[in-house]
């Protein structure tokens, strides 16, 4: 009888040792094809994007920039065309894009640039009463709110002669930086609402968190080549309120404005017109404060030299 006989245990054996060896062959096969397509494909988008950076961001030596500080201010070269072997996202959204030259015109000593993120809020408001009052400009880097009350200020902020820039329609952090597709998708749904509302198109922009952070790691180096192919100025900044934390007050917030601001012929300063009021209190101080001490107050517009967060070692 074959069932149960040595000859049986003999064949399942031998059968168990076949599966043994040909299902972890097969798979190393097949991983291997898979990782070597992977390997092909990845060589491929780093060598368009190292491309996309030396032609977009002026072909930068990064042992050279300044290293005094975790700011750099640098330059771009003129906007090229898409190339030939566009990536797909390259010719997503096509009213995307911003005429640009990069040259940035000279500015005057002593010269702040206030910009508030993440609004318009409830504070906005506020904020620019401050500002109307003082005869002071800033730049807005607002998010998508397509409320009654959100447009008009979106509309308020133009009229009274502030910028607005483009920040980010959801401010999900996880979402948006996904990939550079779903940041083109985020950025392009602002852009076209606001144009809609104000009849100005935005031609600046502040990465949400800034231009490096822990969120887009991985893929900051190809965001910053594609928008600055589009045209697109991006700005980071140099001083910050640190205002967006529920223990700021209003001592905290200026006396962090003023001390990153202490000893800089030109500084770019994050507010937020969100969250905390402290903001709000401790706005007029710093604005007399800093007038007291000779500054004078500008918009970032496509024509100011950015201070951007320097790329990591």
């Amino acid at each position: 009888m074959y069932f149960g006989s040595v000859r049986f245990f003999k064949h399942i054996i031998l059968s168990v040792v076949a599966l043994l060896i040909v299902v972890p062959t097969t798979g190393f096969v097949y991983f291997a094809f898979q990782y070597n397509s992977l390997k092909v494909q990845t060589v491929k988008q780093i060598e368009l994007m190292r491309t996309a950076l030396a032609q977009y961001e002026g072909e930068y030596d990064y042992d050279a920039r300044k290293r005094s500080s975790s700011f750099t201010v640098y330059a771009s070269d003129q906007l090229p065309e898409t190339p030939d072997n566009a990536l797909p996202y390259q010719i997503k959204h096509p009213d995307l894009y911003i005429e640009n030259n990069f040259q940035y015109v000279q500015e005057t000593e002593k010269t702040i640039y206030l910009t508030f993120d993440d609004g318009p809020t409830s504070l906005t408001s506020s904020v620019l009463d401050i500002l109307k009052d003082r005869d002071i400009r800033a730049t807005f880097f607002v998010v998508y709110k397509n409320g009654y009350e959100a447009r008009a200020l979106y509309q308020r902020i133009v009229d009274e002669g502030h910028v607005l820039g483009l920040h980010s329609a959801t401010h999900n952090y996880r979402a948006i930086y996904n990939s550079v597709d779903s940041f083109l998708d985020d950025i392009a749904a602002l852009s076209d609402m606001l144009e809609s509302v104000t009849g100005v198109k935005p031609e600046i922009l502040r990465f949400p968190g800034g231009s490096i952070n822990s969120y887009n790691a991985g893929i900051h180096q190809e965001l910053i080549a594609e928008m600055t192919r589009r045209g697109y100025t991006y700005f980071d900044w140099d001083a910050s309120a640190v205002d967006i934390t529920r223990s700021a007050t209003a001592d905290s917030v200026r006396s962090n404005v003023l001390s990153g601001i202490s000893g800089k012929q030109r500084s770019i300063v994050l507010m937020h017109d969100v969250g905390n009021f402290a903001t709000v209190t401790a706005l007029p101080g710093i604005i007399d404060s800093l007038k007291a001490s000779g500054y004078q107050f500008e918009v970032l517009d496509k024509t100011i030299r950015p201070i951007r967060f320097d790329y990591p070692n």
